[in-house]
């Protein structure tokens, strides 16, 4: 035991003290003191934001086209998703298939893990040289690495279903295709629904950081003025961004309470299978049911309020420059620093993430045990003073959480470079505090979900109560929190390239660099070095998780 320990310690703080000594500037200066003045002035117009009403008009346009991007971005991301579901999952076929089936599903496989590999920033990017400042541009780069994504998670969803109705179908000579409409699609609708509204959560935010390459909405104008400096618009923005993000994620997590399938926390993880094995276990859920019905007149609204159209996906000069992009991509060719650059440039991304990563559980660490919600009888004794005193600490924590991963780590990495010199430790410092407020609401809703028997037999024992609640939930749940924290190191990996665009270090920087000079080989090159770091953490992670469970 003291062995394993010692082990898991070392996997610990080894990488974290590389990660620091590559961060820190040997000899150089951290603090930016030019910049220290800036940051003043932005905190200082926090108390008097823009809020006229040509303004408000066009923060509410932002808004609106924002909700529009990500819904339908997300209705894209769940078609090829329920598509390339049903293509990888093994109880969607009869029974064994070809041998050219099988090519196709192992190169579909492939293909699935290249696109949502990269970020949906970097998607956006390569658009962008394609359809140009299209709002499709948008709505692309949301869907491919979304669905990518949707696709692994349904096809996981379909093989832990049960399929007695679908083999007595199938025995009884039904098409494969009515057998599985039938038999297979319905009692996966729950857990579809669920999943398809934690991405619409998940697509909220990312539409925001698209911004960054000027597509629209909040994102966009938040953007600009944060480059043109004008604080009083930046604070009015980053309030609708909150206000937006709250919104969502409370119709979101209402449906997935209210529905009784699988929480946010458990689609993170993964551990979506139980759930799935029953079907959801309120499919009859009014407010899914009005969340569904009100979905396709939503997105009729989306599509013309955002101004989508699919004509410039067929127009001869989108060929003639998608066509010229594969071009230019291939073969591919080392930047001008050679081979050294790009591995300096892995090895900053790898430290950032790392770093990233132990601000984020921090953070976690902080701020989670406070925005855990209060059972009944569970709370804390000493009458209504304390039980209000609790009920606002709960308050505060969920308002911070939700501040930090609503805010793009795009905008939190403009802000941490007017502070410090570019590099590696902004950039950590943006991405940990984003993902700190994603970390923190994932394991404070898992901490939610731990039974509070043992917390109350230790109490009736005579055990304080701040004692019983540390010695009943943190044994419990601290697999959780390495589980999450394992998986959200996946997803810092390649959200790296979101801070790198702004200025910060690693492949974002690069690829930023190389993009705006149209060095499209080198552009492959770094695409192929960010495919494999992510292949390779995601592999790590996932290992470092099944022994952990085991």
């Amino acid at each position: 035991m003291a062995l394993r320990r010692g082990a898991g310690a070392l996997i610990v703080l080894l990488p974290l003290t590389w990660a620091l000594q590559r961060a820190l500037p040997q000899g150089g200066d951290i603090v930016n003191r030019g910049g220290v003045p800036l940051i003043g002035d932005l905190l200082g117009k926090a108390w008097s934001p823009r809020l006229d009403g040509e303004f408000l008009e066009v923060v509410v346009d932002a808004a609106v086209t924002t909700l529009a991007f990500a819904a339908l971005g997300t209705a894209g991301a769940l078609v090829i998703g329920l598509l390339g579901g049903l293509v990888l999952s093994d109880v969607a076929w009869a029974r064994r298939p070809p041998w050219p089936v099988r090519t196709v599903r192992t190169g579909l496989r492939g293909a699935l893990v290249a696109i949502r590999s990269i970020h949906e920033l970097v998607w956006a990017l390569l658009l962008v040289s394609v359809l140009g400042l299209d709002p499709l541009v948008a709505v692309l780069a949301i869907a491919l690495p979304f669905g990518a994504q949707t696709a692994q998670v349904f096809g996981d969803t379909f093989d832990a279903l049960p399929t007695r109705a679908l083999r007595a179908l199938r025995d009884a000579g039904a098409p494969a295709a009515p057998a599985v409409a039938f038999a297979l699609l319905p009692p996966a609708g729950p857990l579809m629904l669920s999943y398809a509204f934690y991405r619409f959560e998940c697509a909220v935010r990312s539409t925001v950081l698209l911004g960054a390459v000027g597509v629209g909405g909040l994102g966009q104008e938040l953007v600009v003025s944060l480059s043109s400096r004008n604080w009083d618009e930046v604070w009015t923005l980053v309030a609708a961004v909150i206000v937006l993000s709250a919104v969502v994620d409370a119709w979101s997590g209402r449906l997935r309470t209210d529905m009784a399938v699988a929480s946010c926390s458990e689609w993170s993880a993964g551990d979506a299978g139980g759930a799935a094995g029953t079907g959801g276990r309120r499919p009859g859920s009014r407010w899914a049911r009005w969340s569904a019905i009100a979905a396709a007149p939503g997105l009729v609204v989306a599509w013309f309020a955002s101004g989508v159209s699919l004509s410039g996906l067929t127009s001869e000069r989108t060929r003639m420059l998608a066509g010229r992009l594969l071009d230019d991509l291939v073969p591919p060719a080392l930047p001008r620093g050679g081979a050294g650059e790009v591995t300096a440039a892995v090895l900053d991304t790898l430290a950032m993430a790392v770093l990233a990563m132990a601000i984020a559980v921090l953070i976690t660490l902080v701020v989670s045990p406070w925005a855990v919600a209060v059972r009944r009888g569970t709370g804390p004794p000493g009458g209504l003073a304390m039980r209000s005193l609790r009920w606002i600490s709960w308050l505060v924590a969920r308002i911070v959480l939700l501040v930090l991963r609503s805010v793009p780590p795009t905008v939190w990495a403009v802000i941490a470079l007017l502070a410090l010199f570019p590099g590696v430790l902004p950039g950590a410092l943006a991405l940990g505090v984003y993902t700190g407020g994603v970390l923190g609401r994932l394991v404070a809703e898992s901490w939610e979900s731990v039974s509070p028997a043992p917390r109350e037999a230790l109490v009736r024992t005579g055990v304080p109560g701040a004692v019983a609640t540390v010695a009943a939930v943190v044994p419990a749940s601290a697999q959780q929190l390495v589980t999450f924290t394992l998986y959200r190191f996946e997803i810092c990996v390649r959200e790296t390239a979101v801070v790198g665009i702004v200025g910060a270090a690693g492949l974002g920087r690069l690829l930023a660099e190389n993009l705006n000079f149209f060095r499209f080989p080198v552009v492959m090159t770094l695409l192929i070095a960010s495919f494999a770091v992510s292949v390779a953490s995601e592999v790590a992670s996932r290992r470092l998780r099944r022994a952990i469970r085991a």
